[in-house]
């Protein structure tokens, strides 16, 4: 199915570390980590932990309420087989950041 791309912002908005923009009602967190744009839920699929405060190993983010980490580099799978981390398709075009919502 062919993907929305959604303009989220220029890539300076997108600084080391994590970023939150609101897509309607749905918030998504944006990071860039070891040089690279990641986009990911705001909320942990375990206890709607606020994954805006994660902890950052590398790409691998831990919700801040019960530390289920997740690995961005692999699609946002859970390291102890728990519920993956829902993530989007990020392309930047002309310095622009686009993220893949839906069909």
């Amino acid at each position: 199915m062919p993907h929305n791309w959604i303009n989220v912002g220029s890539e300076e908005q997108f600084p080391d570390g994590l970023h939150t923009v609101a897509l309607g009602k749905q918030r998504v967190v944006i990071a860039r980590l070891a040089g690279r744009l990641y986009a990911f839920d705001a909320l942990c699929p375990h206890a709607q932990g606020p994954m805006e405060k994660s902890e950052i190993e590398g790409t691998i983010v831990s919700c801040p309420l019960h530390a289920w980490r997740y690995d961005l580099e692999k699609g946002g799978k859970e390291l102890h087989g728990y519920r993956d981390l829902p993530t989007y398709e990020v392309r930047v075009t002309d310095g622009q950041v686009f993220l893949a919502i839906g069909s």
